[in-house]
């Protein structure tokens, strides 16, 4: 499932001026929605194909990653592989995140997780990779494992929680998360956010020390969050330019504004772990 999004400290600037029209899926029903869901991570068929390079990297829209850094790249997704849980044959045991997220699942009372969760809980290669060049084009001075290892939405799940019950369901699933051993790397409110809304966390596996990404909904919320997926992968895009992404985030606040806030929710604080 996609579930990149910025961090609430990255605000977007106000909207732009002038109408804005909608993008023409804007009414999609909640089916359309999980259907999109379901394709969000398969990588579109372009001219500019993710490929393997033929000296061993890798390239798509524009972003390589030279061998030494696609080598790092390919490691890092056979660790998240392994830390997930699946075996070989596509089943799950006892072990790995995707169980553990299921055994919190179970005990909540007014939750569950997104439809599809074992088939979307990893990144896929190709958006990994992606992410990890574009890590490489901001910070070029430090090293590729580094950088893969830190990125914590290579495992992702989303809760979606009954709307006056969220605030409480929340607070129970942090707690059976820890109490199941993971650690609270950071914890990310936002719902007073113009532009998206919902809480992101951040989790450290210790039997793997994998991090993963955990996000927290309401049915509204995650609906709003699937409507403007496409809006926030072109405002990621450098081939956007600033008028159109001004628009998009114009687009993104008239969504987000109409999703209502849970009880409660505003009073969740952020945190983030100090770094040792």
């Amino acid at each position: 499932m996609a579930t990149d999004r910025p961090a609430p400290a990255d605000e977007a600037p106000g909207p732009a001026d002038g109408p804005v029209d909608p993008p023409p899926d804007e009414q999609r029903t909640r089916a359309q929605l999980y259907a999109d869901l379901r394709a969000a991570d398969r990588v579109p068929a372009t001219d500019d194909d993710p490929h393997r390079t033929p000296d061993g990297g890798w390239s798509w829209k524009g972003l390589r990653l030279d061998p030494p850094a696609n080598h790092v790249a390919d490691q890092q997704l056979t660790a998240r592989r392994a830390a997930e849980g699946r075996s070989s044959d596509g089943s799950y045991g006892d072990h790995g995140l995707t169980p553990a997220v299921r055994r919190v699942e179970a005990q909540l009372d007014h939750g569950t997780l997104v439809p599809d969760t074992e088939k979307f809980a990893l990144k896929s290669p190709d958006r990994f990779k992606e992410k990890l060049a574009k890590m490489m084009a901001t910070e070029p001075d430090r090293p590729a494992d580094d950088l893969a290892a830190g990125i914590h939405d290579g495992i992702r799940y989303t809760y979606i929680f009954d709307f006056e019950h969220y605030s409480s369901e929340v607070d129970a699933a942090r707690r059976l998360l820890r109490t199941d051993g993971h650690e609270l790397i950071a914890f990310k409110p936002n719902w007073s956010g113009r532009e998206y809304k919902g809480i992101n966390s951040q989790w450290r596996d210790p039997s793997s020390g994998q991090y993963f990404e955990v996000q927290f909904h309401t049915s509204e919320s995650w609906e709003a969050k699937q409507k403007t997926h496409d809006a926030y992968e072109k405002i990621e895009s450098p081939r956007t330019s600033p008028a159109e992404r001004a628009r998009l985030r114009e687009y993104q606040q008239r969504v987000s504004a109409e999703v209502p806030i849970p009880p409660a929710a505003l009073d969740f604080r952020p945190f983030r772990e100090q770094e040792k």
